[in-house]
């Protein structure tokens, strides 16, 4: 019976009770979210990554929508056991949050939707994540593979997708000592730095795939030990 009143309610109350559930969960937690900021670097040691930001039919809103979410998160700190939430910090990605049209993918389906293309923040962020040994809280692949091997920006598998009151990124930083983020959204690329007082080994990541006639299996490892696997269905 529950099952059949969620089908039928409307999409907005679907996400409010979405919101409310996570709300609740999150109450139940002891996690502190981080929320400070310095524009000075704090410490000597970075990390760094860069993707371009490849042609596409919104590729302009794209770009703004990206450049409003590398402002929420440019010069924060993580400190330590502190938790980094996306949505917490970028906020509802609408009109009146400044956001535009963009690209979105939502289940196997491919649309439009106000901050659609910031998903490459998120992945971005993920990757680093991994690279850098920070504990993945909460992370959701897409269901599907947009992309040809030569279209790719990034490897199949580290994607991340954020879906407001939905699907969230959340990381935590492990270490004894803080970390910051430092990003720059340029037109045609998109940079992330992570800084840290102290040198953090990087881990190496690999994916490997097991192709199906339905899709593919993407297997996560961090310096060959097995972390994820998610499944992806063909465009």
């Amino acid at each position: 019976m529950r099952q059949q009143l969620r089908k039928w309610l409307p999409h907005h109350w679907k996400m409010q009770l979405k919101l409310l559930q996570r709300h609740f969960d999150e109450s139940k937690t002891q996690y502190s979210y981080s929320k400070n900021y310095s524009p000075d670097k704090i410490g000597k040691y970075e990390i760094q990554l860069h993707q371009i930001i490849k042609k596409s039919e919104f590729r302009e809103n794209k770009v703004h929508n990206l450049k409003i979410v590398g402002e929420k998160i440019n010069h924060l700190i993580i400190n330590s056991n502190e938790v980094f939430s996306f949505w917490k910090l970028v906020g509802k990605p609408n009109k009146k949050n400044g956001f535009k049209e963009g690209r979105n993918l939502i289940k196997t389906q491919i649309s439009s939707d106000f901050g659609g293309g910031i998903c490459q923040f998120s992945s971005i962020l993920y990757f680093m994540a991994l690279q850098s040994g920070l504990r993945i809280l909460e992370r959701f692949p897409h269901s599907m593979d947009i992309y040809k091997e030569h279209e790719r920006f990034t490897p199949l598998g580290s994607d991340c997708t954020v879906v407001y009151g939905y699907k969230d990124l959340q990381i935590q930083n492990p270490y004894s000592f803080p970390v910051q983020l430092k990003c720059f959204v340029g037109d045609e690329r998109l940079s992330l730095n992570l800084i840290s007082q102290n040198e953090l080994e990087l881990n190496t990541i690999d994916f490997r795939k097991s192709e199906t006639e339905k899709g593919v299996w993407v297997e996560t490892l961090s310096n060959n030990k097995f972390l994820f696997k998610n499944f992806y269905t063909r465009l």
